[in-house]
């Protein structure tokens, strides 16, 4: 069997897409969730609580930052070379740790020291799983799939919001780390049991999708190794005048998107919360997600060819 044995898109397998897809974006959507749940904290009493000053504040959304460079490219090769699985599983681990001890914090510099930890515990989750997916989805998939995976910022937005503001109100900011620190353990229970790094150790897999996969995957391998690649140095890469023009348009496209972010922006805090309430400011929130949720999906989705 051979990817021509599929004369149509209906007949390729698709038990790849309900059983890796739907885990890698509800982790994905954790790994969101334990970022940007400072955000709802702070105006939830947090800020009071441990004497956060608005500088302080802004300096705690920023360390998370400087932490996540740190595993991005090691995550990436981490993926190629061994085990996503695995690196993926012991994130959940450390988020959730992480931020159980940001909820039984005493003072903003322990908050500082575990924000920079959540973000090198996090910097590698991107690369790791994009890396799977190439993995488990042919060329003509993978554009797809990708797509599907990055509607978990706005999923997670729409999620997080809401569910923040009702802990905050039922309980306190404390029990908002604790809870969803706890979830990171939940998801590790599934991710352990549903994912793997190739189709080829997949115990659910057909015959039939793993022929397929295997084949089509290795025919595009093929295709690269026949092309020339020269190895660059860094300092080729940095002179290169193409990279920079990158560089420059990725920059301003994420300076634009931290506006969005409840991180740096602190959106739950543009609502007086003694006005409305953290439950209200947070449904509030979450209803700027609305009209951003969809669009990956509507310019990925396509027939396979």
């Amino acid at each position: 069997m051979n990817t021509s044995s599929y004369a149509t898109s209906a007949d390729i397998p698709r038990q790849r897409w309900l059983r890796i897809i739907p885990p890698i974006l509800i982790a994905c959507i954790i790994s969101y969730m334990d970022r940007v749940n400072i955000a709802f904290a702070m105006p939830g009493g947090m800020d009071k609580d441990l004497g956060i000053t608005a500088t302080m504040a802004g300096l705690a959304g920023g360390i998370f930052f400087l932490g996540y460079l740190f595993l991005q490219v090691p995550g990436g090769k981490i993926a190629v070379h061994g085990s996503g699985k695995k690196f993926i599983g012991w994130s959940l681990v450390a988020w959730a740790v992480i931020s159980v001890l940001t909820g039984i914090v005493t003072n903003q510099y322990q908050l500082l020291a575990l924000r920079f930890l959540l973000g090198v515990a996090e910097g590698g989750m991107l690369p790791v799983v994009l890396t799977m997916i190439s993995n488990w989805f042919p060329d003509a998939e993978r554009g797809r799939a990708n797509a599907i995976v990055i509607m978990f910022v706005p999923i997670a937005g729409i999620i997080t919001a809401p569910l923040s503001g009702w802990i905050i109100t039922a309980l306190d900011w404390r029990w908002l780390f604790i809870i969803e620190g706890l979830l990171s353990l939940v998801v590790l229970v599934l991710w352990a049991l549903t994912v793997y790094d190739r189709p080829q150790e997949a115990r659910w897999i057909s015959e039939a999708e793993k022929k397929y996969l295997v084949e089509t995957l290795a025919a595009e391998q093929r295709a690269i190794a026949g092309k020339t690649v020269v190895n660059a140095s860094l300092g080729a890469v940095l002179s290169d005048r193409t990279m920079w023009q990158l560089i420059a348009l990725n920059f301003f496209y994420q300076t634009r998107d931290l506006r969005l972010h409840p991180v740096a922006a602190h959106h739950p805090q543009r609502v007086d919360p003694h006005q409305h309430g953290p439950g209200r400011n947070a449904c509030h929130s979450a209803l700027r997600w609305r009209y951003r949720r969809d669009v990956p999906v509507l310019f990925s989705v396509r027939p396979y060819r």
